[in-house]
């Protein structure tokens, strides 16, 4: 086995770090509008499915 020294640390600019910032908030904010891509066509499967009972039927289920 070969052991490589590294550096601890990387220096890079301000400019360059505040791009790569911004690019992480970008794929963020992807990352989460496709999570709630996925929930809505879960959900609307479930609909299609009858999985979903309409909120006033389940009321009247429970007593309320």
């Amino acid at each position: 086995m070969t052991n490589t020294i590294t550096k601890d640390k990387v220096s890079i600019s301000k400019a360059e770090y505040y791009r790569l910032k911004k690019l992480d908030e970008h794929f963020r904010n992807f990352w989460i509008y496709l999570e709630n891509l996925i929930d809505i066509r879960e959900a609307r499967k479930e609909v299609r499915q009858k999985k979903i009972i309409p909120q006033e039927k389940l009321f009247k289920q429970l007593g309320f």
